[in-house]
């Protein structure tokens, strides 16, 4: 099909160029031949008027106007993807899909270990890749690289839409065999013990926990950092160091280890969990029943509504 003399089946491989800056990379992408993809890209330096790609050294660098062009070309084909899987009304045992989920480890415990376990028995064809909110970039939600974030709802995109899910508040953990503590967790028992620390995608994305000791001016005495949240536990089973946790997270983890929750003595505020996802994709069907399902499983846990 052709609209104002341009081929539409070459949007995808100029989507593919400009993405991958290569030739051989752009054709591995769309799964044609080098020599017919750099027949493409003739056809479309003509059509545009403008190079699009020039030579920098070893590789290939975008001109102004191919730059110009990244978005409305991505945007353009996730919007025909997203209108190939409206449906009036499906069956989620009917889809045939792969969702990428961007969140934390906290999130898949809480909420997403449920929500694939609904998948199992409701849409079976529905598969999942979780990706760590560590090393998340925004524009991967915007190229659709990313189908769903489960974020912090302060942190949330304002490019795409997004719905409040539950909310959390912090609490301390200590080894059940801690000599250090008594009852209660003092703030200066707080300031004084070594805390394990989780530290998410090279302390690119600071816990809201470490920005409010931060706005507050205090510093707590770090002995270990870890990537995760579960893996904490590990590190306090067997010493008197304690950790701040999620409320929700940490009534969880007690069931596995020896630990308890104290009441945390720094003033933190609460945390509201959003999930977002692209504009595109409102009405597509896998992404609409992960969403209903999503919701559905913060009210069987009964976690606080946001």
């Amino acid at each position: 099909m052709r609209i104002n003399r341009l081929d539409l089946n070459q949007l995808a491989c100029l989507d593919a160029l400009l993405s991958s800056r290569s030739v051989t990379r752009a054709a591995e992408q769309v799964h044609l031949s080098q020599p017919a993809v750099s027949a493409t890209l003739a056809r479309l330096r003509d059509y545009f008027g403008d190079p699009l790609l020039l030579q920098a050294g070893r590789g290939l660098s975008l001109t102004p106007f191919a730059s110009s062009l990244q978005q409305p070309v991505r945007d353009l084909l996730l919007q025909a993807q997203a209108l190939t899987r409206r449906r009036p009304e499906l069956d989620p045992a009917r889809i045939e899909r792969d969702i990428v989920i961007v969140a934390s480890d906290y999130v898949q415990t809480v909420v997403l270990d449920a929500l694939f376990c609904r998948a199992a028995r409701e849409a079976p064809g529905i598969r999942f890749e979780v990706r760590s909110i560590g090393g998340y970039l925004a524009e991967e939600l915007d190229q659709g690289d990313v189908d769903i974030v489960v974020s912090l709802a302060s942190g949330v995109s304002v490019a795409h839409p997004s719905e409040p899910l539950f909310r959390d508040r912090y609490a301390c953990v200590a080894w059940t065999g801690n000599t250090e503590l008594r009852r209660t967790l003092t703030r200066q028992d707080y300031l004084r013990l070594g805390h394990v620390v989780a530290v998410l995608g090279r302390g690119r994305t600071p816990t809201l926990d470490q920005l409010a000791l931060n706005a507050q001016g205090l510093t707590r005495r770090t002995d270990v950092r870890v990537p995760s949240f579960t893996l904490i536990p590990g590190s306090l089973v067997g010493t008197n160091r304690i950790a701040t946790l999620h409320t929700q997270l940490a009534k969880r983890l007690v069931r596995q280890w020896p630990l308890r929750i104290l009441r945390c003595p720094i003033e933190i505020d609460d945390i509201v969990m959003a999930v977002q996802w692209h504009r595109h994709q409102s009405h597509d069907p896998a992404i609409a029943w992960a969403r209903r399902t999503l919701h559905t499983v913060v009210r069987a846990a009964r976690l606080p509504a946001p």
